[in-house]
């Protein structure tokens, strides 16, 4: 894209967005990420499994940091031509993940260290943030707690449905991608 838009005198700017989550995910497809699935876990009582042993960590960055990062790509043209990370800057396991929903739902569900693993699954990825912060100003105002809190609110409004975590293990299990 970034070439193309050179070659044609089009600014253009590409973003590398982390593990964006809030207020409007899905929460019946268990491929938008974890804090779905585990708020629709704990929201039909059933038990939290954790893969490998929950220390693995990702960039969770709530949705409205994602808007204010992508705004100011669009409006300065500082950004022309170049590749941004946007996330939160902060990595944060899986096993934080789990117990800040089991507290924000008031719940008492198990959180299950199973050792189970996704093949091709990266162990730690959390975002640089050096460059969108000198070059577009770009600085993060949800951290992790605060935007769990929004999103738990958000989700305690919903219709949750039955999980579907279980279905996409087997779909994984059959493609031989599931340990």
């Amino acid at each position: 894209m970034l070439t193309v838009g050179k070659a044609l005198n089009i600014p253009t700017v590409s973003f590398r967005y982390q593990n964006v989550y809030g207020p409007g995910q899905s929460l019946s497809n268990p491929y938008t990420g974890i804090l779905s699935i585990f708020s629709t876990l704990i929201k039909n009582s059933k038990n939290i499994n954790v893969f490998e042993d929950g220390k693995e960590s990702r960039d969770f960055v709530f949705i409205k940091d994602v808007v204010d990062a992508t705004i100011l790509g669009i409006e300065k043209s500082e950004a022309d031509y170049k590749v941004f990370n946007v996330g939160l800057g902060v990595a944060t396991d899986v096993l934080t993940v789990a117990n800040a929903l089991k507290s924000a739902y008031k719940s008492d569900v198990e959180i299950i260290t199973t050792g189970n693993y996704r093949l091709g699954d990266i162990r730690h990825n959390y975002a640089d943030l050096t460059l969108i912060k000198s070059e577009l100003g770009f600085e993060p105002k949800y951290d992790f707690n605060t935007g769990i809190q929004l999103f738990a609110e958000w989700v305690n409004g919903q219709e949750i449905k039955t999980s579907q975590y279980e279905a996409s293990i087997n779909e994984m299990k059959e493609e031989g991608l599931f340990k």
